[in-house]
């Protein structure tokens, strides 16, 4: 099996592990230990509750992405298909896996094409991973990225835990940050940084100030873990020892709720997306009252999709846009901004956090 092959059969076996199987982390996202204060007197009808917002220049109707999550295979394939005519019908950006396999085979580009042709008239995020970027992914290859669907972004993914797990990884990132910086300062459209399930602490943040990077996704610990999929491959394969390690390293990250406050610390200003664990439209409000300006869904919403066609995610992404106005509603306000500054309450294991690292809940 060659390495095109190996790539494709891997992207099957991460997305059916996902849908088939309980991947997700052994620690949680800390969205538990977040409380919104209830308001009882209210100022508006529910009917005026707009959670409509701007992403990269492009009004979209709510703030949530549909996070990249596959493509470079048949079955991929037909999953963005149905991601993307989602995005356009809810008018939410959406991203896609990463697009590696994409510049090696045109019949993978096509498993990528498809969101631009499903989804025209929302914001589309093109993807490759950090390890292509530390070993000098060329200016034209990282312009194909962007050209296969017609991106607004470029998203540059993060996934050290994973890369060292993989038999076939490449944990390569000497290079990184100076590649990064020549990437960003090269390239057609804005690029962001996107963890994929390890979070984002401050010191890594820090290193970032000053490359040109115009967003951040957290991909905080607490939703799908990577560890645990790499797991179960390893099993397949029989590499006890592999399978092992992996297991012990189940819960490791920076939790989707720190990883906000964590970043923020650091770019106050910057576009802050939180993915990792978000699974309903509360919590989708409490990611925006921590400090971000989107939240973004794999899991819930490829699930949602795999089982129930076009017509499974519709009802998933109606139910959790529902609750996101319903919560805004609830907290006393009519719309994002008045949702960042609502009163909550914060116990637990995020507030020993906060107060271990010394950061700071800000109220717009």
């Amino acid at each position: 099996m060659n390495n095109e092959e190996l790539i494709f059969s891997r992207k099957d076996q991460h997305l059916v592990f996902a849908v088939k199987e309980k991947v997700e982390s052994t620690a949680t996202t800390m969205l538990e230990d977040v409380k919104f204060v209830h308001q009882t007197i209210l100022d508006y009808d529910f009917s005026e509750v707009d959670v409509s917002t701007q992403f990269f220049g492009h009004k979209v109707n709510a703030p949530l992405v549909i996070s990249g999550m596959t493509g470079g295979t048949h079955l991929s394939g037909k999953i963005n298909s149905m991601l993307a005519e989602l995005a356009e019908e809810f008018h939410i950006p959406i991203g896609v896996g990463s697009q590696r396999a994409g510049l090696k085979d045109p019949s993978a580009a096509d498993t990528f094409r498809v969101v631009k042709e499903k989804a025209p008239d929302v914001p589309r995020i093109a993807n490759i991973g950090a390890s292509q970027v530390s070993m000098d992914l060329s200016v034209g290859d990282a312009e194909k990225l962007i050209e296969m669907i017609d991106a607004d972004v470029l998203a540059v993914h993060l996934n050290p835990l994973q890369e060292v797990l993989q038999p076939e990884g490449e944990p390569v990132f000497r290079s990184f940050l100076a590649n990064l910086e020549k990437l960003v300062s090269s390239v057609s459209v804005p690029v962001i940084l996107k963890q994929t399930g390890e979070g984002f602490a401050r010191e890594s943040a820090r290193k970032l100030v000053g490359i040109g990077i115009k967003g951040i996704d957290v991909g905080g610990t607490g939703g799908t873990s990577f560890a645990v999929i790499e797991g179960l491959r390893a099993r397949l394969m029989g590499l006890d020892v592999l399978e092992e390690i992996a297991r012990d390293f189940a819960d490791w990250g920076v939790p989707t709720a720190a990883s906000i406050l964590e970043v923020r610390s650091v770019f106050p200003d910057i576009l802050l997306i939180a993915t990792g664990g978000v699974r309903n439209g509360v919590e989708v409000a409490k990611v925006i009252r921590l400090g971000a300006d989107f939240a973004g869904m794999a899991l819930p919403v490829i699930r949602s999709v795999y089982t129930g066609g076009v017509p499974g995610g519709r009802r998933f992404l109606d139910k959790t846009l529902k609750e996101l106005r319903i919560a805004v509603y609830l907290v006393g306000g009519k719309d994002l901004k008045d949702l960042k500054k609502a009163p909550i309450i914060v116990t637990g294991k995020l507030k020993d956090w906060i107060i271990q690292r010394e950061l700071i809940i800000r109220s717009e």
